[in-house]
């Protein structure tokens, strides 16, 4: 995958996990564990667009490895709501399983950069 393609990839999933946010009903337990999802889901891709500025490889590498780590702490928020069942709508539950999913591709690739860099 091109930096490009992960870049619209990252992109892609902040805006696909702001609308699936925008859409759910929050109460005094699930804000404090939506908001820490919105926080670390959105800055997976503003860390992948500082580091295409990067101006050197080493602060390149830093920012990726930034963004594997929300990448890791937005698959940790995603599991918690799923398992403490934090989502009553069956429809919501499966919507945040395929976020999960793609969550866990984006550190999957962000890990494998990483590591080559």
């Amino acid at each position: 995958m091109t930096k490009y393609d992960l870049r619209q990839r990252s992109y892609g999933f902040s805006v696909k996990l702001v609308k699936f946010l925008n859409r759910l009903s929050t109460s005094r337990l699930s804000a404090p564990l939506f908001n820490q999802l919105l926080r670390s889901g959105t800055s997976i891709g503003a860390n992948i667009e500082e580091s295409d500025s990067s101006p050197s490889r080493k602060d390149f590498k830093h920012k990726l490895t930034i963004s594997k780590k929300e990448a890791a702490e937005t698959v940790y928020w995603l599991k918690i709501i799923i398992d403490a069942e934090v989502l009553k709508n069956q429809n919501n539950v499966s919507r945040a399983n395929e976020i999960l999913k793609e969550a866990e591709e984006l550190l999957k690739i962000l890990g494998s950069i990483t590591r080559k860099l």
